[in-house]
């Protein structure tokens, strides 16, 4: 006896027949997708283009779709993928680590490490801490030198990068 299950992806007025088998394939990808992207904003975007493209590229004429068509639209559509681990760092869901960072450094690193923490170019960040220094009397010295000793120290952005990278796998 075969198992015929109806279901309709984003983007379609039709109903799909599948077999039971290419219905738990393809709620096997859309899991699998969903727990690769689940860090990115445009996550339930993506999701529904997925589903809108897989429904283009399967043929609802009426008939029950077996696992091996289904498998055969996963090859054209390809595997999810969350991008590469630079993409992945600049987004504002991203791990964040604030520490000195020697190289570049003009004193102790701490603008360095501010930049890379905050995304923002080092020039920017010295050019803020010098504006608000001279404006606020000097407290935002006061806090450098605090950041000074309590920040960890890192020697470069590749080792910084690493340790994020390292921090974000563990949890």
């Amino acid at each position: 006896m075969q198992i015929v299950i109806q279901t309709r992806l984003s983007g379609h007025s039709t109903t799909f027949l599948l077999d039971e088998d290419a219905y738990q394939a393809l709620q096997a990808y859309f899991e699998h997708a969903r727990t690769r992207l689940k860090r990115d904003p445009d996550c339930e975007e993506i999701l529904r283009d997925l589903e809108q493209s897989i429904g283009e590229k399967l043929s609802p004429e009426n008939r029950v779709l077996s696992r091996k068509e289904v498998d055969l639209v996963f090859e054209q559509v390809g595997a999810v993928d969350a991008g590469n681990s630079d993409a992945v760092a600049a987004q504002p869901g991203r791990p964040r680590r604030l520490c000195r960072i020697e190289e570049g450094k003009w004193l102790f690193g701490v603008c360095q490490g501010l930049a890379a923490y905050s995304s923002i170019r080092v020039d920017w960040v010295r050019s803020i801490f010098v504006i608000a220094s001279v404006f606020s009397g000097g407290i935002p010295v006061l806090i450098y030198l605090v950041l000074m000793f309590a920040l960890p120290l890192v020697r470069t952005h590749d080792e910084y990068s690493a340790s994020l990278h390292a921090h974000s796998d563990a949890t």
